[in-house]
């Protein structure tokens, strides 16, 4: 095969267009909560998922890395940007999550995802790292719009008397998008998407193991079930998938483009729920999907290659 075919195949295309990219990232993002759900329901605990989605990610990855020639960078700079972005983009969403969960509810955890692509681009332009372009500013609030309309029966489940949860709640979208800005103005240079992926995944798994004994009791782990094992083996590869999708986003897409995973992945699992579960598509489902399209496409001023 020619370099021209080479770079004329779907595979390369797609690993070189960031809103293409971000329909992958979305439909593999839909499908993680899915498998999520359906590993919890079969008897797993939260930070037991979490910890065996990212112990197996790395054992995907880290072989890929090391056939690759490549090395995660271990210089003192990286180390401390690795156990920060673990705090912030893991440990205190998480952590936050479960109080917010408890008080709130989960509609509104899962709602106030979709301010992370407003505050990602409000700390990028702040800080000079992208410019405020008003295509993707409009971009963003249309993809906004959309993602109303897709949670809207979740707002009314939304417990909004339990007012400094609700306000600490915004903390977890605040996360996200600082963590979307520091991947972005630190990432280490010369390094792949799949390097620095690996360098997050450890210090995420060493996190997770961390934190998990003050929240569940790993004693009462269970691992040997078929069905369990099955939902793990899916997991591990969803999650593999998705921190080299989503690093790959981020290097070539930037931290604004990003932060709309959220909408998309929420999109996706409006579908997917439709497909799996027989969901019934409202109009108002429908127009929610079109606007997230049509604010992705506004959103990606950079031109596809």
């Amino acid at each position: 095969m020619t370099q021209q075919e080479v770079l004329r195949s779907p595979a390369s295309l797609a690993a070189r267009s960031p809103l293409i990219l971000l329909a992958l990232c979305g439909l593999v993002f839909a499908t993680r909560i899915m498998i999520s759900k359906a590993a919890l329901n079969a008897g797993m605990q939260p930070f037991q998922l979490a910890l065996v989605a990212n112990v197996g990610a790395g054992a995907i990855l880290l072989p890929l890395l090391a056939a690759s020639g490549q090395g995660i960078p271990r210089e003192r700079q990286h180390l401390v940007l690795y156990l920060v972005l673990g705090i912030i983009s893991f440990t205190i969403p998480t952590v936050l999550g479960y109080y917010i969960v408890d008080r709130v509810g989960p509609a509104y955890t899962s709602t106030v995802y979709s301010l992370s692509p407003l505050l990602t681009m409000s700390f990028a332009a702040g800080l000079g790292i992208e410019r405020m372009y008003l295509r993707r500013f409009a971009g963003i609030l249309i993809g906004l719009a959309g993602m109303a309309a897709l949670v809207q029966q979740q707002l009314a489940e939304i417990d909004f008397s339990q007012t400094v949860w609700v306000l600490l709640g915004v903390t977890i979208p605040a996360c996200a998008a600082a963590g979307n800005i520091i991947r972005s103005a630190y990432w280490p240079k010369g390094s792949s998407a799949l390097a620095f992926s690996c360098g997050i995944l450890l210090s995420s798994s060493l996190l997770v193991a961390v934190v998990a004994p003050f929240f569940e009791a790993p004693s009462s782990w269970v691992f040997l079930d078929r069905d369990i094992l099955f939902w793990i083996g899916c997991m591990v590869a969803t999650s593999a998938a998705s921190y080299l999708l989503n690093f790959r986003l981020q290097e070539i897409g930037g931290p604004v483009f990003f932060s709309q995973l959220g909408y998309w992945g929420t999109g996706f699992g409006v579908v997917l729920a439709a497909i799996l579960f027989n969901d019934v598509l409202t109009l108002l489902s429908v127009v929610g999907l079109v606007a997230i399209i049509a604010g992705g496409v506004l959103a990606n001023r950079r031109r596809e290659l």
